[in-house]
């Protein structure tokens, strides 16, 4: 006979015993033995059952964005009024990066620097703005990240980002280990960095291009307020803005930042 094969929907355990249920009936004039006996027949597999399909994927907050990271660290944090703020968490370890984006753009616009991030070991935020005050936004995201184990948190942003990060460092408790403005306006849909630099205590570095003249004036002027002990400043070669601005160098100063920090 063959043995029995393995496998989905096949027989696993070919028999499984029930009870054994004995009557005794007592007659005059003698014993008279009555005995019911159940056993079950062929269970354990044999149904033709399958596995119960999982939870559907989930959908990406946005196109750069795995199934996979969306599952294992999306974001989806409430702002007051209905709306959200909605991004994705990846990477490992305890020490964190929250990347804030320039306007009219979405997080994609960070996600090959926070894929590079991951890299170095760091643990990295990216999101949407929900549509309200970027600051708030950014703080929200600071909070969730925190609740997810990360100990040491830095911010990062571009342009309104830059702004944002600013004025939302000087507001996060526990305070950041350190932040980056990029490009940063002083005054920005609501942020006000120059304002949150003239109380600033945690370490800051400014970045901007040199003939993106405006954003390397602002860069000069939030410097020159901020009262930070530990500020430093780079004016790069150039007109790029933003992320543009992510250069060799560029990252390289980012890098040495977060690490000394």
């Amino acid at each position: 006979m063959a043995a029995p094969r393995s496998g989905a929907g096949r027989c696993r355990t070919p028999w499984s015993p029930t009870v054994i249920r004995v009557l005794v009936i007592r007659r005059p004039g003698g014993l008279l033995l009555v005995a019911a006996l159940f056993v079950a027949a062929f269970v354990g597999g044999c149904t033709g059952r399958t596995t119960a399909p999982g939870a559907p994927a989930p959908t990406p907050v946005a196109g750069c964005v795995s199934t996979d990271e969306q599952r294992a660290g999306g974001l989806r944090l409430p702002a007051g009024r209905g709306v959200s703020v909605e991004g994705v968490l990846i990477g490992g370890g305890d020490t964190g990066v929250v990347l804030a984006n320039q306007v009219n753009d979405d997080l994609c616009q960070w996600k090959p620097y926070a894929d590079e991030l991951v890299r170095l070991g760091y643990r990295v935020a990216v999101f949407n703005y929900s549509g309200q005050n970027p600051t708030e936004d950014v703080r929200i995201v600071a909070d969730a990240v925190r609740q997810k184990g990360v100990r040491r948190l830095f911010l990062v942003g571009a342009s309104l980002g830059g702004t944002a990060v600013l004025d939302a460092a000087a507001r996060v408790q526990p305070p950041v280990a350190g932040v980056v403005g990029i490009s940063a306006p002083e005054n920005f849909q609501g942020a006000d960095a120059y304002g949150a630099v003239r109380a600033l205590t945690v370490p800051v570095l400014f970045v901007a291009a040199r003939y993106d003249e405006e954003y390397a004036r602002y860069a000069q002027a939030l410097y020159d307020a901020c009262t930070s002990k530990d500020k430093n400043i780079s004016i790069e070669p150039g007109g790029n803005h933003g992320t543009a601005l992510l250069s060799d160098h560029v990252t390289g100063l980012i890098a040495a930042f977060l690490k000394s920090h």
